[in-house]
C-alpha cells in the first residue's frame, strides 16, 4: 500500500463516490451480518463505514476481516459508494457514504480494552457510548488509549488551533515569539522551584522557571519592544483546582505602552480565541476598578455570573435605636448587605440564626450577622422590633425587596471585615 495516497476517513465526501481510496485507522465498532461485515473505521479526522462483502472482497480478505476486533489498526483499499436511501447514519459526518473493501492489511492487533474508546453509535437511533463512569486513574494508566477518544483529541485540536490563533494575532500586532531558557538560576517567585542537579558542577542545581519574568525584562532592555511566548512553567506546589506543577501560559511583555493598549490587546485576543471554539463574546468587556469590586462584591476577582451585589445601608441607620448598629456607627463603622432573592423557603429562621449568624458569619471574621425575611409585605426577624417603620421601609426600597427574599447584613467598625465577610457569604 502506498501510504502517500492515503485519505483521512472524515474527509470523504460525495466527490469521492465511484473512486478507489486508501484508508488507515482503528476499528471503532463492527457488526457481523453473516455474509456482510460492517466496520466503523476511525482516524483522527472522523469515522467512515467500510464493508466487507463476498461480492467485492476475496475469500481470504473476508476471512481476515472476520478476525478483526475493536481497536485493531488496519489499512484498507476500496471503492466509495453512496448508501442506500434509509440506511444513512446521521451520527457521523460521512454517514451518507460507505467504502466496499477490496484490500486489507492488519497493521496492529489489540487486546481486550479496559474501557470503551468509541463514542459513536453504528446505527441511527442508538445511544452514543460514554466513558463518564470510567475512573480517571484507569484512564491515566492507559493514557494512549484515552487519547484515541474523539473527545480527547478534540481538546488537543482546540488547543492547537488556539495556539495558532494567538501566534497569528500577536504576529500581526508586531510581537516576536522568543523561547527563553528552561534551565536557569533560582529566582524569587511565588512558589518553590523544581531543582535539577548539575552534572558539570556537583553540588549545584538548576531551577526550572516558574515564569520567564527576568528573561522577558531582559528582552525589553535589549530593545525587542514586543515579545510573547507560549511558555512552559513549573511550580512545586500541591494540586489545587487552579494550581498544578506544570502548565503553559501565554507570556507577553511590551515597551512604550499604556494600560489602554493592554486592555484593547487582551480583549481582542480573548474574543478571537473563544471564536475558535464557536463562542462569541460581546464587546466591549465591562470594566471595574479595584475599589468598585471590593465595594460591591468583597473580592478583587469577583464572580459576576450572578447578582448579590452589596447594598450600602449605613445612612439608613443614622438615627437608629438599635444599640448594636448605633455603637458601630459611633465608631465610624459601616453596614452593608445582600438580598438573596426568593430563598426564604430554604433559609428558615433557625438556619439563619443558629447556623449563619452564630457559626458561618463569625468564621468569616464578622462579629455577627443581621437577617430579615420578607413575608406578606413585611420584614420579619428576631430583632425587627428594634427598627422604626421608616428604617424598614427604606430597607425594602434599597434592597428592592419582594416576598420570599432574605436580607443578610453585616455591620462592623472595620470596612475590610464587612466586605470580606459579606463577600464570602455571597459565594
Amino acid at each position: 500500500m502506498n501510504f502517500s495516497e492515503r485519505i483521512f476517513c472524515g474527509k470523504l465526501s460525495s466527490e469521492h463516490i465511484g473512486k478507489t481510496v486508501q484508508l488507515c485507522g482503528w476499528v471503532d465498532a463492527y457488526r457481523d451480518h453473516g455474509g456482510l461485515l460492517f466496520i466503523h473505521l476511525r482516524d483522527r479526522s472522523g469515522i467512515v463505514q467500510i464493508i466487507f462483502s463476498p461480492e467485492t472482497s476475496s475469500e481470504n480478505i473476508c476471512k481476515m476481516a472476520a478476525t478483526l476486533r475493536t481497536e485493531y489498526c488496519i489499512a484498507v483499499t476500496g471503492e466509495v459508494k453512496k448508501r442506500i436511501p434509509g440506511t444513512e447514519n446521521p451520527n457521523i459526518e460521512t454517514g451518507a457514504l460507505e467504502v466496499f473493501v477490496r484490500e486489507l492489511s492488519v497493521l496492529s492487533e489489540s487486546e481486550a480494552l479496559p474501557f470503551p474508546i468509541s463514542d459513536k453509535a453504528m446505527v441511527a437511533g442508538a445511544e452514543d457510548a460514554s466513558v463518564e463512569n470510567v475512573s480517571e486513574d484507569l484512564r491515566l494508566q492507559y493514557r494512549y488509549l484515552d487519547i484515541r477518544r474523539p473527545a480527547m483529541q478534540e481538546n488537543l485540536f482546540f488547543r492547537h488551533k488556539i495556539f495558532q490563533c494567538v501566534r497569528e494575532f500577536l504576529d500581526k500586532r508586531g510581537f516576536v515569539e522568543v523561547e527563553t531558557p528552561m534551565l536557569t538560576a533560582s529566582t524569587p517567585e511565588g512558589a518553590r522551584d523544581y531543582l535539577v542537579p548539575s552534572r558539570v558542577h556537583p553540588g549545584n542545581f538548576y531551577a526550572l522557571p516558574q515564569s520567564p519574568q527576568l528573561f522577558k525584562q531582559l528582552l525589553m532592555i535589549g530593545g525587542l519592544e514586543r515579545y510573547f511566548q507560549l511558555a512552559r512553567c513549573f511550580r512545586d506546589e500541591d494540586l489545587r483546582p487552579d494550581r498544578q506543577p506544570e502548565f503553559t501560559q501565554l507570556d507577553i511583555e511590551a515597551s512604550f505602552i499604556d494600560e489602554e493598549f493592554l486592555y484593547e490587546l487582551i480583549e481582542e485576543l480573548t474574543v478571537k480565541m473563544f471564536a475558535v471554539a464557536g463562542i462569541e463574546l460581546p464587546r466591549p468587556f465591562p470594566r471595574m476598578t479595584y475599589a468598585e469590586a471590593m465595594d460591591s462584591t468583597g473580592s478583587d476577582r469577583p464572580d459576576l455570573r450572578f447578582g448579590l451585589r452589596f447594598v450600602d445601608v449605613t445612612n439608613v441607620f443614622g438615627n437608629t435605636n438599635y444599640s448594636i448598629f448605633k455603637q458601630i456607627l459611633q465608631r465610624g463603622g459601616c453596614i452593608r448587605g445582600i438580598n438573596v432573592k426568593q430563598q426564604s423557603a430554604k433559609l428558615s429562621k433557625n438556619v439563619l440564626q443558629n447556623e449563619y449568624a452564630k457559626e458561618i458569619a463569625p468564621s468569616f471574621g464578622a462579629k455577627g450577622m443581621t437577617w430579615m425575611r420578607a413575608e406578606g409585605g413585611k420584614l420579619e426577624s428576631n430583632i425587627v422590633q428594634f427598627f422604626s417603620a421608616a428604617e424598614l421601609n427604606e430597607l425594602k426600597k434599597r434592597f428592592e425587596v419582594q416576598d420570599g427574599d432574605v436580607l443578610i447584613m453585616v455591620a462592623d467598625p472595620s470596612y475590610a471585615i464587612v466586605t470580606s465577610a459579606l463577600g464570602q457569604l455571597r459565594l
